[in-house]
């Protein structure tokens, strides 16, 4: 049975619009395209849980999406407010929290990630570009999410041979 924490932090991410298949499916087409290989679903969602369930990584996502979250109320008079709707240069914030979660898995899930975020390929994108909301810090935790599921899928395997 999952805890409390982390069933809250993917429950989160749903009512922010990335869900668990969301994420398998960018690790995957990461994971192909770079790797050239066929992923195993089931070592795939394994790769996933061993990531979503790590408190470290839960209290990460729910601090990040309570900032978009209070991005979106926070009265427009606020320089703050202006910044974080257009994800500005220098507000690197994001970054960290996103870092924070692949530093957890490895050195190469923090490299990924970063490709990840400059890509910003798929979903990733998708949330990047949304003015409905503001998604400040949600595409980058799901860049680290991919990043991270990708590496720990490899290891599962029994490790980077790339």
């Amino acid at each position: 049975m999952m805890k409390d924490l982390q069933e809250a932090a993917i429950i989160k991410l749903a009512e922010r619009g990335v869900t668990i298949d969301d994420i398998a499916d960018g690790t995957r087409i990461f994971l192909s395209e770079k790797y050239k290989d066929a992923v195993d679903d089931t070592t795939l969602m394994s790769s996933i849980a061993k990531v979503l369930h790590k408190d470290e990584v839960a209290d990460i996502i729910l601090t990040a999406l309570y900032l978009d979250e209070q991005a979106e109320t926070m009265p427009d008079s606020q320089p703050l407010k202006a910044r974080l709707q257009r994800d500005a240069n220098g507000h690197n914030v994001d970054e960290i929290l996103a870092i924070a979660i692949t530093q957890q898995f490895s050195a190469a899930a923090t490299v990924h990630y970063g490709l990840l975020d400059d890509l910003k390929p798929g979903l990733i994108g998708e949330i990047n570009d949304r003015t409905d909301t503001i998604n400040v810090y949600l595409d980058d935790i799901l860049a680290a999410l991919i990043a991270s599921a990708a590496m720990t899928y490899l290891e599962l395997l029994g490790g980077n041979t790339y």
